[in-house]
Formats: C-alpha cells, structure tokens, sequence
C-alpha cells in the first residue's frame, strides 16, 4: 500500500466521523460498537456488542499489515486474519482487549506461494475521548510454514482508533 493511501483513508475516515456525530461515542458505552484502526502501514475492521449492561463487550474483527514489527527471525509480509475479542471498558476513556487471533502470512516478499499461519493471542490497550483514542496492540504467538519450522514470537504497533457507537 502506498503511504498516501494510508494517510488518505484516515482523512476519510475522520471526515466520515466529523459528518455523523449522532453515531459518535458521547462518553456512554452503548451497546453497539464499529470500530476502524489504522497502524503504520496495517488497519483492521470489527464490531462488539456490550454483554448485558455492564462494562464488557463482545467481538471480532480482520486485520491486516504489510510488515509489521516483529520478533520473528524470519520475515512476516503481508499478516491477514481474522480475530476475536472481550473488550474491557474501565472508564469512558479506556478499552481494553483480549483474544484469539489467527492470521495467513507470507514469509518471502517475492514468493506467492510462501504462506504461512500465525495463531496466538492479542491483546490492546487504547486511550482517548469520544470517537478517537490511540494504543499499543501485541499478538503473541507461533508461526508455522516458514523454512526453519515454527517459531514463537510477537507481532507489535501502536494505532489509531475511530469508535463509531449506537443503541442503548
């Protein structure tokens, strides 16, 4: 992806915000949760829905990079999965989550048939006021496919985060 692709969909993301304020997070933790998260050079989708009325919500979501930082010794092109999550919410300012992710990667920029998968656990933490906030996301996990076999490590970032809410 190119890096002005990336700043452009931010802008339009945040334009798209900035023109519906009805669906914007005013403070209250609302039943239903649209998020979109932009990293360096990765971004993801997901939806949550609040458990009862308490401060817990449950989702899922895709996500995707192209090289993210990492602690693997091989390379980690292109990750795509999918993940599920239980999101904390401790205050108005505050999510926290944690859950499976599973994620197809390649491990070889110039091979379309070098492919493995990633399984493991993430978990962010974001910070901020109405619809924006800002975190560390971390997955741990194990690789499989790359030549030297599996190997155990993490997937990092930090991103930014537009929660579109509504409902109760």
């Amino acid at each position: 992806m190119h890096p002005s692709t990336r700043y452009l969909s931010l802008v339009f993301a945040l334009a798209a915000a900035n023109a519906a304020p009805g669906l914007a997070q005013d403070g209250v933790i609302r039943k239903n949760h649209f998020s979109v998260d932009v990293g360096l050079l990765q971004g993801g989708l997901s939806y949550a829905r609040r458990v009862g009325h308490g401060q817990f919500s449950i989702g899922g979501g895709v996500w995707g990079a192209w090289e993210p930082w990492s602690s693997f010794e091989g390379g980690v092109f292109e990750p795509l999965g999918a993940e599920l999550f239980v999101r904390a919410h401790p205050s108005r300012a505050v999510q926290l989550e944690l859950g499976p992710s599973l994620l197809r990667y390649r491990w070889a920029d110039d091979c379309s048939e070098c492919t493995g998968t990633f399984a493991g656990v993430r978990a962010a933490a974001m910070v901020g006021h109405g619809i924006f906030s800002l975190g560390p996301t971390v997955r741990l996990g194990r690789i499989t496919g790359h030549p030297a076999g599996g190997e155990t490590g993490m997937l990092w970032g930090i991103q930014a985060r537009l929660l579109f809410s509504w409902g109760e």
